[in-house]
């Protein structure tokens, strides 16, 4: 039987995950009329498809999470790791409110570009802890640098 220590660490970790990387979209919504009037490239055929790639990402970099909680021993808990974790939630979900309510595509550039390169570091960090948990940012790793080169182009169609 799995160990109710290990289920209840599960469920706060997916908890406090979905609240810190989905939070920004409770109060704004990329479906605001200004952004959707902004002018987009014309390569930008997916746009639909962005959601599912971050709730995607989402689930990879929490298993991550989970995994490198759940490899570490008891007297040394990874918490300067989670708050990393944290940080690139904070920093994801800001960029909805960011962008909406200041109207500033800069801002989200920046707080993406933050995000990423927290990613890179973080996958850095936790593969001596597990490899499993570095690979499962491959996701964030590759879509950030993507979403992030979005935003700039944005910017340049629109500014």
């Amino acid at each position: 039987a799995m160990d109710a220590d290990i289920m209840k660490a599960r469920w706060i970790i997916t908890a406090v995950s979905a609240a810190l990387f989905f939070g920004g979209s409770l109060f704004t919504s990329l479906r605001d009329p200004w952004f959707q009037g902004l002018r987009r490239p014309d390569w930008l055929t997916f746009e639909f498809l962005i959601p599912f790639i971050w709730i995607f990402i989402w689930i990879c970099t929490t298993m991550s999470a989970i995994l490198v909680w759940e490899r570490s021993s008891k007297r040394f808990r990874p918490w300067l790791l989670m708050g990393m974790y944290a940080a690139i939630a904070i920093l994801t979900s800001a960029y909805s409110p960011i962008v909406v309510e200041f109207r500033s595509l800069i801002g989200g550039m920046i707080v993406g570009g933050l995000a990423t390169v927290l990613v890179y570091i973080l996958a850095f960090l936790v593969k001596p802890i597990s490899q499993t948990a570095c690979w499962l940012f491959l996701p964030y790793a590759l879509w950030g640098p993507i979403g992030t080169y979005l935003t700039w182009v944005l910017i340049q169609l629109n500014f």
